[in-house]
């Protein structure tokens, strides 16, 4: 039979904040991490290990939760439910460290230390349970315990969590500090800095708790009340900088964003193009791809295309209208072979303008050639990258 939890248990590992709140912002989590993941149009390794970071602290939050603890203390004790949800901290700071490795260093990490950031965080745990074994068998709280136990418990349990936040601070404290290059960046890493200032608050409040409680000279009564409004109100709070890449990636899946808006315009002239200038592909292996990268592509065919095309295009002036161009790159693709040769002319500087370019297409879009300029099916444009 399972022992009743002591009143300094029920203090330490239920959440403190109001039933409505404590599940709005659990709520409020959960949807802002599997709407992120869902919409994503590429899941990068940053992208899991946010994800991971997210879903660590709603489950940390979760256990904390009076109803789910009501539900779940009808088969395990209170004590073994506060040691999942510190296993469950663990985790977030395992994710930290793989979040400041990704960001401090901008390239993937490799696999081998991925596997040793989570051999890391199980061992933690097999440590914290360890550590906490008399406390659960009892159902207390392990700052009951006497001894060294509530302050090396403490420490292990929280100390992970201030060394894999400090990557992440120098990183953010460089952003803030050429804010020049970039004033969304320091924004950004001034929310993060925010954050991370209460997290280090928090963590070494309960470090020098646990060894004051270990000295004989404090207990923990006083702290839980502030524990959970320094957890989740900061966890809430980070979850707004998911919404821009939420938005953006919406954006491009309904293909409303520039990128896609462009690939429309330009997408009838590099089709005619395309047809008379087969060697103007670039030679790729055709996959999906992202309609930033795509509409790159198609504007550079599209530019080397009136390149091959200039002996017709020399004669416009450095100003000419968008319907002149059309009339002679339509000349200098009917022309076949005869037409694709440089005879030393200089490509006229509009041919990189983009804003002009998309001109020249709209135009092109507004006299069509007829259809049976056409070769044979042509692959989408959105099914090919760089």
């Amino acid at each position: 039979m399972i022992p009743n939890p002591s009143p300094l248990l029920v203090a330490e590992a239920t959440s403190s904040l109001s039933e409505p709140v404590a599940a709005a912002l659990l709520i409020w989590i959960a949807a802002v991490v599997v709407a992120r993941m869902t919409v994503l149009i590429e899941r990068l390794s940053l992208d899991w290990a946010l994800a991971a970071l997210a879903v660590s602290f709603w489950i940390t939050a979760l256990l904390r939760d009076r109803a789910v603890q009501s539900v779940l203390t009808r088969w395990i004790a209170l004590a073994d439910i506060r040691l999942a949800t510190h296993a469950a901290a663990l985790c977030a700071a395992g994710a930290l460290v793989w979040i400041g490795l990704l960001w401090h260093a901008r390239k993937p990490v490799r696999d081998s230390t991925i596997v040793l950031i989570w051999v890391g965080v199980a061992v933690l745990v097999v440590a914290l349970a360890w550590i906490s074994a008399p406390a659960r068998t009892a159902n207390i709280a392990v700052e009951e315990l006497s001894g060294w136990r509530p302050g090396v418990y403490l420490t292990t349990y929280s100390l992970p969590t201030v060394l894999a936040e400090l990557m992440i601070l120098v990183t953010a404290l460089s952003l803030v500090w050429h804010w020049r290059q970039s004033l969304a960046r320091a924004a950004f890493a001034g929310v993060l800095i925010v954050c991370i200032a209460v997290s280090q608050i928090d963590a070494w409040s309960r470090i020098l708790t646990g060894w004051l409680i270990t000295a004989g000279v404090l207990d923990d009564r006083t702290r839980a009340g502030t524990n959970d409004l320094m957890f989740l109100a900061p966890v809430a709070l980070l979850m707004l900088l998911a919404l821009p890449s939420i938005a953006t990636s919406l954006a491009i899946r309904l293909r409303r964003d520039p990128a896609s808006r462009n690939i429309a315009v330009l997408e009838p002239m590099w089709t005619n193009m395309m047809d008379a200038r087969p060697e103007m592909r670039l030679h790729v292996k055709a996959r999906k791809a992202l309609p930033q990268v795509t509409e790159h592509r198609m504007r550079i065919e599209i530019e080397d295309t009136m390149i091959s095309a200039v002996p017709y295009l020399a004669g416009l002036g450095p100003h000419p209208d968008p319907s002149q161009v059309c009339q002679a790159l339509r000349a200098a693709l009917d022309a076949g072979e005869e037409g694709h040769h440089y005879q030393g002319a200089t490509a006229p500087e509009w041919v990189g303008n983009e804003a002009f370019v998309l001109k020249i297409a709209r135009q092109w879009s507004r006299t069509r050639p007829s259809p049976d300029r056409a070769t044979g099916p042509h692959p989408h444009p959105r099914e090919v990258s760089v």
